[in-house]
């Protein structure tokens, strides 16, 4: 992973038409079984609050925060920090936490 692919481009703020500025976040917590808890938060102030609500109740479990979007087909998701450990290549596959 890392930043070695990212691609970088500047942009003109105003190409943006809309703005959310509380979205609804996932946090789903996986255990050293691949079982998961998933969890909607609505109202965060920022994503800071949500960090900080997944850290206060992550109990040792892995983390994966996602933020919700709509589209015509209806609600989507965007991953946000952690990786899917069921998914086929996640680097997550290979954590030590799910290797114990």
């Amino acid at each position: 992973m890392g930043t070695k692919n990212l691609k970088v481009t500047g942009v003109d703020p105003r190409y943006v038409s809309e703005e959310e500025p509380r979205p609804v976040y996932r946090v789903d917590f996986w255990d050293e079984t691949r079982a998961s808890y998933e969890n909607r938060l609505e109202n965060a102030e920022s994503i800071d609050d949500v960090l900080a609500w997944a850290e206060a109740n992550r109990r040792g479990r892995y983390v994966v925060i996602w933020v919700e979007y709509s589209y015509e087909g209806g609600t989507g998701m965007a991953r946000l920090r952690g990786w899917e450990p069921t998914q086929e290549g996640s680097p997550s596959a290979q954590d030590p936490f799910f290797l114990q």
